[in-house]
């Protein structure tokens, strides 16, 4: 029987794999437990045995990658999780890891099953029994669902949504409408060509009262035919620039009705002679709630950049492990990732990746408990300002982490030089797939607006002297935020600024004094400017500053609380300078806040955090490859001539060459070239 996690072929990595400090696959059980390890393999026998999910780079057509794109959505949901695994992991799990391998294999499938699970996650989330049938009928395929929020004109700012939802009290219906275009709903997943029905999020109104943006579960195509009913228009948004397996669509209402039973009472009903029953009171709280399922898809959404991010830095580490470039005059070249440069390219990010999978993980631990599980007889304060933290924390995930990706995947493909940019060097296509997080699911600017607004209104009640208490608990230390505007750093040596304590202790200075800052900006602006453009011309230097560095801190903290958790050693160690990485670096980029808040003074601390980075990134250097051997996708779902386990970059990118179609051949319109002359 072969163990669970066999040893890589012998080959050029093994250079770097031997002189790494921990046993890589200790860390890997630790990050995915043994049980996620065999489900894992598992599954990959069952990926590898359908030729549905191989792939060998060719170019498809648009309808060409549609087709295969729902061929292996439909493919995996097909597989019966539970057989084919004897891992003790309950079906929650099971599908968890399903998708990250499937964000990794075929990003358009995850996304299109994440669109699937939006539809099906509201249901769950805002629907009553009479509704469960409906994903019932999801899970067996005789309906296809989409969720849609966004429209035309309006995407971030829900309030100004237009498509309208009037209830016809006699004849116990509500008439959908689009009064123009702009009002037309858009980029919802699977809504182009394959939904029949839609969560459809409309403005409420009932003899002429408006009761806000409201979720509805709408028939648009008849299942049996995929043709849209009367009174409903659906068009496919076109080629995009990745991501082309999604079927992103346009949705129009003219008049169209649908049954009272569509409306998603959870929270709130409507009794048959019109009048509104309101289960939550307060609006904001409802709303807050309400927006559950769209947390449930942004902790997909983290989690996926994450798979993107490793999945590059994989290829990219491996091939710095192997290709040789330079060295000393009166020796051999030197593999590329010995240099300081290319060191300091490349692994400050591997520990973003790091932070990013354990961070993702407590996340959807986060959501499931609060709201998959949640019902109207829970407290809904409590529940509102559980979801309004966990709302600031996915807003600053998903546009940090986002961005930090984003700057990964583009580094990797450069440090990769020249055969980076060959299709088959697998890292175009993550870079393509991965350009839409800068805006699905929200536009990362204004999305981390939500998470600067939380922290500014806790910081008026530190102003106020109240003490803070929040239900995740991560913002508690602005309670002692008069103590912590006292401190400096004290760090004077390069092993003192890396220590975790001092990273976070930064860290919770800079939350505190931008809180600070951005509230007085905030209150000085309003006088002049009013709250709305005050609010608005706050965010540069200010308030994304503050969320960002918020974000840094309570992912910093989760991982530390992670490392302390680890038994073995040798992994706690190099968790810690991963740890260590991440802090100095991101650190780097607040130094002139540091400075002008006075937290540090004099030109040592500067050329202290510079040292304390390349230190490190000198330190992680050795552990590399182990390290992206502890998170990195099977050989199979890899798909790269360059990043292979095996590090034999040069034999598979001569297969690959030589062996695509028409690589030895001339051209069909060779005679043109030969008599172009002709035509003068």
């Amino acid at each position: 029987m072969l163990p669970v996690l066999p040893d890589f072929p012998a080959g050029p990595l093994d250079f770097y794999r031997k002189r790494a400090s921990f046993d890589w696959k200790k860390l890997k059980t630790f990050i995915e437990t043994e049980e996620v390890v065999k489900f894992q393999n598992d599954l990959l026998k069952v990926l590898q045995a359908n030729p549905v999910f191989h792939d060998d780079h060719t170019s498809q057509t648009l309808d060409e990658k549609r087709h295969k794109t729902l061929q292996r959505a439909f493919s995996i949901a097909d597989v019966d999780l539970s057989s084919i695994s004897t891992s003790k992991l309950n079906n929650s799990q099971r599908q968890l890891e399903t998708l990250r391998t499937m964000a990794q294999l075929s990003p358009e499938s995850c996304a299109k099953r994440i669109a699937g699970e939006l539809f099906t996650n509201a249901l769950a989330i805002q629907g009553t029994e009479k509704h469960r049938k409906l994903i019932h009928d999801v899970e067996t395929r005789k309906i296809h669902g989409c969720l849609c929020m966004t429209e035309i004109g309006h995407g971030s700012y829900t309030n100004g949504m237009r498509t309208t939802a009037t209830y016809d009290k006699d004849k116990r219906e509500f008439v959908l409408d689009t009064p123009d275009f702009q009002a037309a709903k858009c980029w919802a997943g699977c809504l182009g060509k394959v939904s029949t029905h839609a969560v459809v999020y409309a403005q409420l109104y009932i003899d002429g009262m408006h009761y806000g943006l409201q979720g509805f579960v709408v028939p648009i195509r008849d299942p049996k035919t995929l043709l849209p009913f009367v009174g409903v228009t659906v068009a496919d948004m076109g080629e995009k620039i990745g991501l082309n397996g999604i079927d992103n669509g346009v949705l129009i209402f003219d008049k169209y009705r649908i049954p009272a039973d569509c409306y998603l009472n959870k929270y709130g009903d409507i009794t048959p002679e019109g009048d509104y029953i309101n289960y939550i009171k307060d609006a904001q709280e409802k709303q807050t709630i309400i927006m559950g399922s769209i947390f449930v898809a942004r902790i997909g959404v983290i989690g996926a950049m994450e798979c993107y991010g490793t999945k590059a830095l994989t290829i990219a580490i491996r091939y710095a492990a192997v290709r040789r470039q330079f060295g000393p005059s009166d020796g051999e070249e030197v593999p590329i990732l010995e240099y300081q440069s290319h060191q300091h390219r490349l692994l400050p990010y591997l520990s973003v990746m790091y932070v990013a999978r354990f961070f993702s993980s407590y996340l959807s631990e986060v959501v499931e408990g609060l709201f998959l599980d949640s019902s109207p007889k829970q407290n809904p304060e409590s529940l509102s300002a559980a979801a309004a933290e966990l709302h600031a924390l996915c807003s600053a995930s998903k546009s940090v982490l986002g961005w930090m990706v984003r700057d990964a995947i583009q580094e990797c493909r450069e440090a990769c030089g020249g055969h980076g940019y060959l299709k088959v060097a697998g890292i175009g296509h993550i870079r393509d797939d991965f350009d839409a997080v800068s805006t699905y699911d929200g536009e990362n600017h204004v999305l981390i607006q939500q998470t600067s607004n939380w922290l500014v209104k806790l910081w008026s009640r530190v102003e106020a002297g109240g003490q803070i208490s929040t239900p995740l608990q991560t913002a508690n230390f602005l309670s002692d935020a008069s103590r912590i505007l006292k401190l400096k750093l004290n760090a004077t040596s390069v092993e003192k600024i890396s220590q975790p304590e001092d990273i976070l202790q930064a860290y919770q200075w800079l939350v505190c004094y931008l809180a600070k800052q951005t509230k007085a900006k905030l209150a000085t602006l309003t006088q002049t400017q009013g709250p709305f453009w005050a609010r608005s011309n706050t965010q540069v230097f200010y308030a994304k500053s503050l969320s960002t560095a918020f974000l840094h801190y309570v992912a910093l903290r989760h991982l530390l609380t992670k490392i302390d958790a680890a038994a073995n050693i040798e992994v706690k160690n190099v968790l810690l300078k991963l740890f260590s990485l991440y802090g100095v670096w991101t650190l780097e980029k607040f130094l002139p806040t540091l400075y002008q808040g006075g937290y540090v003074q004099g030109p040592e601390a500067t050329s202290l955090v510079h040292d304390a980075i390349l230190a490190l990134c000198h330190d992680v250097k050795d552990d590399a490859v182990s390290l992206v051997d502890a998170m990195a996708p099977p050989d199979f779902i890899l798909n790269s001539v360059l990043g292979a386990s095996d590090g034999q970059v040069y034999q598979r990118l001569k297969s690959a060459i030589f062996m695509a179609p028409g690589a030895l051949g001339r051209p069909s319109w060779w005679r043109e070239v030969v008599g172009w002359k002709n035509k003068l």
